[in-house]
């Protein structure tokens, strides 16, 4: 008779264990999380501009505090990290490098999951891209020529790049 009742109150217990478990009420909500909406340069983007600033746009107003040189980080291809200041404004993040970026390289800008919204709803994954910069400016022509004799004094010099220049 007790093992009867031992194994009907064991029964129960299980029954109400299992029923309790069964239903999920969690409901997800897409669009809370911040994602980035955008960068400059584009993801890929070859040839960008040696004194290139560097941008990632968010889909919603971000919590300035948490976009920093901590969150906000460029490298080059070998992993060395690029010297620069963070700022925010708006719905954009802007890292201006202390110093041009270097030609012919591969960088990879990263927004680390450390940066919030308002809210306080975190980017989900890190957001990675790349870009490569352009070739450094090089002269093609001079006039005069290199290493000329005779010049006149009056002469105005010349030097055509091999790429457009900022005057």
């Amino acid at each position: 008779m007790n093992t009867k009742k031992l194994l009907l109150t064991f029964a129960i217990l299980i029954i109400a264990l299992i029923s309790g478990c069964a239903e999920d009420n969690f409901i997800e909500t897409e669009g809370v999380c911040p994602v980035v909406s955008s960068t400059i340069p584009l993801n890929g983007a070859l040839g960008v501009p040696l004194r290139q600033v560097i941008s990632a746009t968010f889909n919603e107003e971000m919590n300035p505090t948490t976009i920093n040189e901590a969150t906000f980080i460029v490298t080059e291809a070998n992993g060395t990290a690029v010297a620069g200041t963070v700022t925010y404004s708006g719905t954009t993040a802007t890292f201006t490098p202390s110093s041009f970026l270097k030609p012919n390289t591969t960088y990879t800008g990263r927004i680390k999951t450390g940066v919030k919204d308002v809210m306080g709803n975190a980017l989900q994954t890190d957001y990675v891209w790349t870009f490569t910069t352009a070739a450094a400016p090089t002269v093609t022509t001079t006039d005069p020529l290199n290493n000329a004799t005779g010049v006149n004094l009056n002469k105005t010099v010349t030097a055509t790049f091999r790429t457009a220049m900022d005057p």
